[in-house]
């Protein structure tokens, strides 16, 4: 059994019948014929009842619900044998979330080059949300961001745990005393757009009193505290998100201030590529790339 009997079989289904099969493939139908022969005889059964069109047998059906499984497996197997035998190259497309662009992708883009230096990437930055649509979709292999709703076609792996933090001027009031979140509402609070990582988050936090905060929404996270300042109020942002040396934490803590970053995958993607899982290993590794460079300011929280 080899790559060009299972193709030719597929053909054949799609087809319906070894004629149109021999012309799609460009192929003599005799050839075609010669090639499922072989498969019947390796298998020990017919495929397909004979006559005109290609009718299954009840074992064909059978197979042919594994062939598409086969085919990718050989390919699969294929594509890692010639990687060992030269150089891979290609595109990889794949997605990252804000904070991850902003603390981590150049140095995992370098350690990528090094070890697969004939594969290009092309990198989506996106919420969570415009992600898990441009994997649905194909667009991407993979992403790293929140757990998206609804993980039927998907499959997550947490890689760390992001935090919402606050922050306001140093000479901001609320910079020098601890929150309730009573006191927050007296402030401008300026936040991520409704795409952003934790805005369903702050709903919930909110979501207790009978009024919203004065909000301003500003889709870029890291453009959030600058605007903070200029507006006297408190930015919210997340613990990997770079602050302005005249900015520091609010002593306020939300309920539930954790979120989970981690690895996206189509769940229906059985096979990767060679690049792909250099790419994923690489990712694995690194844990937690968001706040790899994150200052300690554990002496600013009160």
């Amino acid at each position: 059994m080899d790559l060009k009997e299972l193709l030719a079989f597929r053909a054949v289904i799609e087809q319906g019948t070894f004629a149109k099969a021999a012309e799609k493939l460009h192929y003599a139908q005799s050839t075609v014929t010669a090639q499922i022969q072989r498969l019947e005889k390796e298998l020990g059964f017919r495929l397909f009842e004979r006559g005109w069109e290609a009718k299954l047998t009840e074992a064909g059906r059978l197979y042919a619900a594994e062939a598409d499984g086969l085919i990718s497996h050989w390919k699969h197997v294929r594509d890692k044998g010639l990687a060992l035998g030269r150089e891979e190259s290609g595109v990889l497309s794949f997605g990252v979330i804000e904070p991850i662009a902003e603390n981590g992708l150049a140095r995992l883009l370098a350690e990528f080059r090094r070890q697969k230096p004939g594969i290009e990437c092309r990198v989506v930055v996106d919420s969570t949300e415009g992600l898990a649509r441009a994997l649905g979709a194909g667009e991407i292999a993979l992403a790293i961001c929140g757990q998206p709703p609804g993980l039927k076609r998907f499959f997550f792996e947490t890689l760390y745990m992001e935090e919402i933090v606050f922050a306001a001027a140093r000479t901001h009031p609320a910079a020098r005393e601890r929150l309730t979140l009573e006191q927050l509402y007296r402030y401008p609070l300026v936040a991520g757009g409704e795409n952003c990582l934790y805005h369903l988050r702050l709903e919930q936090e909110f979501a207790a009193y009978p009024v919203k905060p004065f909000a301003y929404t500003v889709s870029r996270l890291a453009s959030v505290p600058a605007a903070a300042r200029e507006l006297g109020g408190i930015a919210a942002v997340l613990a990997s998100t770079p602050l302005p040396e005249d900015m520091k934490r609010v002593a306020y803590e939300p309920q539930d201030p954790y979120i989970e970053v981690g690895l996206l995958q189509n769940a229906e993607s059985r096979y990767r590529s060679p690049g792909t899982e250099v790419l994923i290993a690489l990712i694995r590794s690194a844990h937690k790339i968001s706040a790899s460079r994150r200052p300690n300011l554990s002496s600013e929280r009160v």
